[in-house]
């Protein structure tokens, strides 16, 4: 019989998966960036002070997000090791996120 052996996920992959999923990117879209599965993904979430997403809103998870950003460089290296250079710090409105696309009926 095999023994699994539990990986701890490092810091970078979890700032990476908070400021993803406060942003408001899937739990899938994530695990497909960072190649990880997406039951993974939310593990680390579940375990996080950010797994109300839903619960929060726009203003909140903006400050969380911005809270992430300020803490995002140590020693000048950013904690994420570059992969969020190119990423706007910036939430997709729940609202928008939420919208269902048009209803069709059946006739």
């Amino acid at each position: 019989m095999r023994k699994t052996v539990r990986r701890q996920h490092g810091d970078p992959v979890k700032y990476v998966t908070y400021v993803l999923w406060l942003m408001g990117y899937s739990e899938g879209t994530i695990a497909k960036t960072l190649s990880l599965r997406r039951k993974q993904v939310a593990g680390i979430i579940t375990r996080s002070e950010y797994a109300g997403r839903s619960a929060m809103t726009d203003h909140e998870r903006s400050e969380k997000l911005k809270e992430l950003q300020e803490v995002r460089y140590e020693d000048g290296v950013p904690l994420d090791g570059g992969m969020l250079d190119r990423v706007g710090f910036e939430i997709m409105p729940a609202a928008k996120t939420a919208l269902a696309g048009p209803l069709r009926r059946r006739m």
